[in-house]
């Protein structure tokens, strides 16, 4: 761990080490080894029927049983053939020859081109770790600032356009408008299908036609609908990426939505309307220090994960004629990306869990701000026929005796203050708690 170069695989490793499963070499490996003894099957199916029901068996066990030390003994090959797909072929052409069916592995990989394999195999590792680690970590994130925003619905805050003091809202409608942003992208990642290709070395199915004559497109359609992928028909030797684009811009989008509710919540914590709760030291000198730590470690995170989403987004879309190798390299990047996406949302996750509203500061900071109330001013004269705008630019941001002033303002106009000041602050939040409630209401569906 302290030799680790990355830090997501030193410091932050409790925090992504679930993504192993499914990014490590020897994930990838059994990936591949996956997507090997699924085509396999198709192809005895039709050249070796009479196997086929033990093949299938054998094929079961050998994914099953790939560990630790199956990883090593595929390194092993590969540091003679220099070819990792050509490895986990002979791994497994290896496993079948003990089983003593030397026939089917004659027929490993036939037809097929690596990119074959590995379009197939990286599709299976980001579906599985989305499904399994990605998504449920920002689902419960996305529960805890739904939660957070019902629980303050009614706590009256001042809201800042521009860094400066605009109109009265609640806390819980500004924290809504993160979790709603949430689960509008968590839907969207959920409704993405990954691609794949079974269709040989420049995607002519060349290949395929010699193993399964006519019934060549067939069989590499169900091939990729058999692990629950998307068949693309034309391709180069290389499966566009376009779908798996989408997913990855997406995911960056997740991302940079999370940054700014970092963002906000880092400012209110400047302003004192919220802080965190006293956890561990908070500074090596000052002793009064709690700081808002996890939120500044999560937007670090975050934006490296929306930037290296977006790259291997756009990178990914190009390759040169048929293929270069350029792809490879970056797409054993995911991991990377996607972990620090897990980290990002889980140090949220732990800020919200440790986060007090001090509801006495957000009211003393609407005393601070009585010129909040001027839209509603301006807005209650127009409706009775008087424009006040000017007048009240004049008077600017206010302060003590504000409302007196605008009062008398009024007064000159013709028109009762006491019926156009809102009593307070607080009877001016619209439908804020509201939103917040519907938000909340469609988070937990």
């Amino acid at each position: 761990m302290r030799e680790a170069v990355s830090p997501v695989d030193g410091r932050y490793r409790a925090l992504a080490s679930e993504l192993a499963r499914y990014f490590s070499e020897e994930a990838l490996m059994r990936y591949r080894l996956m997507v090997e003894a699924e085509y396999l099957k198709h192809v005895a199916a039709r050249a070796a029927p009479h196997m086929l029901e033990r093949l299938s068996a054998a094929l079961k066990e050998i994914v099953f049983s790939f560990d630790e030390a199956c990883a090593a003994e595929v390194k092993g090959i590969e540091a003679g053939t220099r070819h990792d797909v050509e490895a986990v072929v002979r791994f497994l052409g290896r496993r079948l020859e003990e089983r003593g069916l030397g026939e089917a592995a004659r027929l490993v990989h036939i037809g097929l081109t690596s990119e074959d394999v590995n379009n197939l195999a990286y599709s299976l590792a980001l579906r599985d770790a989305i499904t399994e680690a990605v998504a449920p970590a920002l689902e419960l994130l996305m529960r805890e600032v739904a939660k957070a925003a019902y629980r303050e619905r009614n706590t009256v805050t001042v809201a800042r356009t521009h860094g400066q003091p605009a109109v009265p809202t609640t806390l819980g409608k500004e924290l809504s408008v993160h979790a709603y942003r949430l689960l509008v992208s968590l839907r969207r990642i959920g409704d993405t299908r990954l691609p794949g290709k079974v269709s040989g070395a420049v995607g002519t199915y060349a290949g395929l036609v010699e193993v399964f004559g006519g019934e060549a497109l067939d069989v590499s359609r169900r091939v990729v609908e058999s692990l629950g992928l998307v068949h693309w028909v034309a391709t180069k030797q290389v499966v566009p990426h376009d779908d798996v684009s989408r997913l990855l811009y997406e995911l960056a989008v997740a991302a940079m939505a999370l940054v700014d509710l970092c963002r906000d919540l880092w400012l209110l914590s400047m302003l004192g309307i919220i802080y965190p709760r006293p956890k561990g030291v908070g500074s090596s000198t000052m002793p009064q220090k709690s700081n808002p730590v996890e939120l500044e470690n999560a937007e670090g995170n975050l934006e490296m994960a929306a930037n290296m989403l977006s790259f291997l987004a756009s990178r990914l879309l190009v390759s040169r004629l048929q293929r270069d190798l350029s792809d490879s390299t970056i797409r054993r990047n995911y991991g990377v990306a996607l972990a620090h996406l897990l980290i990002g949302a889980k140090n949220l996750a732990a800020f919200l869990d440790r986060m007090e509203v001090d509801s006495e500061e957000a009211r003393r900071d609407l005393e601070r701000h009585p010129e909040v109330v001027a839209e509603a001013v301006q807005i209650r004269a127009r409706l009775r026929g008087v424009d006040v705008m000017e007048e009240l630019r004049a008077l600017g941001r206010g302060g003590r005796g504000y409302l007196e002033e605008v009062g008398r303002l009024l007064e000159e106009k013709g028109l009762k203050a006491s019926e156009i000041i809102p009593e307070s602050a607080e009877k001016y939040i619209g439908l804020a708690p509201l939103v917040a409630e519907l938000v909340f209401r469609l988070v937990e569906g």
